[in-house]
């Protein structure tokens, strides 16, 4: 029993370090101090495991076979989640980066919490509901691969199918906190580390999404 949970738990770790759920996570997270990066590392942690919780429980107690062509039609629903946070990473760069107060300079604007450097209120706030959003998403899209990974022994017992199922997403949400603080702290080296590292993980955030999406057509 407690192999089967152990198993689970390093499987949800290895799960959330998979390249999409890296580069959603770095879209979100590089930006701002620490805090704010853990927050929303936080929120798409718990965004995946609910939806994952929920739908693998229920999908595995029922005994309901997930189609593969749902899953691959919520895997597009990622794939196009991803490019749309590439996208907004980059705008998001431009906006940030560069801001004309009608002198014909460009100025940059951020502003420190005493924990690093973060946006203002209103926009962390949009990036820990827009974190939520990706991470329940995101967790659409692997439910049927859970129910699959799910052990025998967990089907057949409902306490050590739920406990199976929340250490998989005890493991995400470690792993997600774990890229959030990585990304922070290779953004917060410096300015332009931190602008170079965002348009990086936009547009590779962007060109995953995309080949994720085609190859599932």
């Amino acid at each position: 029993m407690i192999g089967v949970l152990a198993t689970m738990f390093g499987q949800g770790l290895l799960h959330g370090f998979g390249p999409d759920h890296c580069l959603a996570i770095g879209s979100l997270a590089s930006r701002g101090g620490l805090r704010r990066a853990l927050s929303v590392s936080l929120r798409f942690g718990v965004g995946h495991t609910l939806v994952l919780a929920v739908c693998a429980v229920a999908a595995a107690a029922a005994g309901v076979a997930i189609p593969e062509r749902w899953e691959r039609a919520l895997e597009m629903l990622g794939g196009l989640s991803l490019l749309a946070l590439g996208v907004w990473t980059i705008l998001d760069v431009r906006a940030v980066s560069t801001h004309d107060h009608g002198d014909g300079v460009a100025h940059a604007h951020f502003f420190d919490d005493g924990h690093g450097v973060t946006p203002p209120r209103d926009e962390a706030r949009v990036a820990g509901s827009l974190s939520t959003v990706a991470g329940a998403v995101f967790g659409l899209s692997g439910v049927r691969a859970l129910v699959l990974l799910l052990p025998a022994t967990a089907q057949r017992s409902p306490l050590v199918l739920l406990a199976s199922v929340l250490l998989f997403g005890g493991g995400v949400v470690i792993s997600m906190l774990a890229v959030g603080w990585l990304a922070q702290g290779l953004g917060a080296r410096a300015r332009k580390v931190e602008t170079a590292l965002r348009l990086t993980v936009g547009v590779a955030s962007m060109a995953v999404g995309a080949w994720w999406v085609v190859s599932r057509l």
